[in-house]
């Protein structure tokens, strides 16, 4: 309401309603410059209208209904204002109403802090919005935007799944928490339709190309959809990092395999990777790591220093934690024969199975840093230092070279050249913030993975039969020694002839990595 007043005050502000109002005095001239709802509002044309709104700041809902008006009202400086209210107050309160929280940041997604604030949380806890018991109240656009994004870490037939239990939730007044799918055989043609309707405009944000065909194929019978609704053409997956982009993807299949020019691109890089390991999810102990990613093959493993590197290595062999080793403990051959009966019965053998690390010999690793994202850094390994290209410890995390880039323990790592072409960083003691690990899913055929499966078997079998060959060689030893001196000699050549063998066993099978 436009009014005169003596303090030279030429508008009132009337908020609130009934009873509960109160008036404020204000300068046209001072709202106009502060607002360009004002700058129309206070005009000739509309300045016999009246309007009011109430503020009140008290909890996270009204600071949200705030930040819509605001944007309503056009009063950027209070919206920015209430956005960042909302993100350093009431982040919990945001989270654990998660669908309200997406459906205004996506609607109003020029409140770009909040947007990001709020996306950023879904992508990597779909599960808290998808699981929810108000997922119906998701609107559209909401939708769409969480299926446009590329951060979004599901698997797509998980991301489909997802989409098909929102669009039945829109239309089912049911509670389906525990939807099956034989609830369709129940349903009518209309159902059928409700669903399609629903979910038409999101179907084509579907990256149809990384489904299983058959699956897909099914659920669209299932469903009696058209197949013409999706978009079949080979299309960039959704990132399986937080680290690296798929970009950065496509650069390190082409080292791989060897393109110096040409590189791939998201679309036509032929490796598919999935996360294996995460620090921040799953630990940043060396037992992790070894627990996680030993004997599974070809791996990439990035990490990200809080000194700003984002460096890290691909191995194109297993990792391992060790190799087994039968060794003689010679000090024990001078003891005398009494003593060596006791030691013997009390289970102190001469022989035993002992845990090495050792180095894979490899020319096909390399490690690299994108620090700087216009100017990639690729190492490969020195030709005249293969052999220790790889090392394998369980006392220690991934590691490339002797040196050059290793998990000493938990988030600690060193970077020292010595093994590889180039140095990926500056820093040789690097404190890392977060680190993954990638393994190749097109990899391996079915049949390499039925042959790594005996491979393990092979391993336990193995090491059983090491036991079995110590019991008999320290029994031998027994009856050597008591035929001493000749039995000794006939027993220290027929004992150094077995460890021959089994060390040339161990140097040939010790790796199981596979090439492409």
């Amino acid at each position: 309401m436009c009014s005169q007043s003596d303090s030279n005050s030429d508008v009132k502000i009337i908020a609130g309603s009934g009873l509960n109002i109160k008036e404020f005095s204000a300068h046209s001239s001072v709202l106009r410059s502060c607002s360009l709802y004002f700058q129309r509002a206070l005009s000739e044309r509309w300045k016999d209208q009246k309007y009011g709104k109430s503020i009140l700041l008290a909890s996270a809902e009204d600071c949200l209904n705030i930040l819509v008006a605001s944007d309503e009202l056009e009063l950027l400086d209070l919206a920015e204002c209430a956005q960042k209210h909302l993100i350093q107050e009431f982040s919990p309160w945001l989270f654990s109403n998660l669908v309200k929280s997406l459906n205004v940041a996506c609607y109003h997604n020029h409140f770009h802090e909040l947007y990001n604030h709020v996306l950023n949380f879904t992508f990597r806890n779909p599960y808290s919005l998808f699981d929810s018991a108000d997922l119906s109240l998701l609107n559209e656009v909401a939708m769409i935007c969480l299926l446009e994004s590329d951060e979004l870490e599901l698997e797509e037939t998980e991301i489909w799944n997802c989409l098909i239990k929102w669009g039945i939730s829109k239309f089912l007044d049911d509670d389906i928490s525990n939807w099956s799918n034989e609830y369709v055989l129940s349903w009518f043609d209309e159902d059928f339709m409700a669903l399609k309707e629903t979910i038409s405009s999101c179907i084509p944000l579907v990256r149809y190309y990384h489904i299983p065909k058959n699956y897909i194929n099914k659920q669209i019978k299932r469903y009696h959809l058209d197949s013409d609704m999706f978009i079949k053409t080979k299309t960039p997956p959704r990132r399986c990092s937080r680290l690296i982009t798929n970009e950065n993807n496509a650069i390190i299949s082409s080292w791989i395999d060897k393109k110096d020019k040409d590189y791939y691109t998201c679309i036509t890089d032929p490796y598919k990777v999935k996360l294996l390991l995460r620090g921040s999810r799953d630990g940043f102990s060396i037992d992790t790591f070894h627990r996680f990613c030993d004997f599974k093959g070809p791996t990439i493993v990035i990490i990200k220093t809080i000194q700003g590197d984002l460096i890290g290595g691909y191995n194109p062999l297993n990792w391992n934690s060790f190799t087994e080793k039968i060794e003689l403990s010679y000090d024990e051959l001078h003891i005398e024969i009494l003593d060596f009966i006791f030691h013997f019965i009390f289970s102190v053998p001469y022989f035993t199975l002992k845990k090495k690390p050792y180095f894979s010999k490899t020319s096909d690793s390399f490690i690299f840093s994108f620090t700087d994202q216009s100017n990639p850094v690729l190492s490969r390994v020195k030709t005249e230092r293969i052999n220790p290209a790889i090392w394998n410890n369980e006392s220690s995390g991934p590691s490339f070279g002797e040196t050059d880039l290793c998990m000493k323990h938990s988030n600690h790592w060193i970077s020292h050249w010595k093994t590889y072409e180039n140095k990926i960083t500056n820093s040789t003691q690097l404190i890392v913030e977060e680190y993954e690990v990638l393994v190749f899913e097109n990899y391996y055929s079915m049949m390499n993975n039925i042959f790594i499966k005996i491979l393990g078997i092979i391993k336990i079998f193995k090491i059983f039969i090491f036991y079995c060959i110590i019991i008999h060689l320290n029994f031998i030893m027994l009856i050597c020694c008591l035929l001493k001196p000749v039995g000794y000699i006939v027993f220290c050549m027929f004992g150094f002839i077995c460890m021959m063998i089994i060390d040339c066993y161990i140097i040939t099978h010790r790796d199981t990595g596979f090439r492409r």
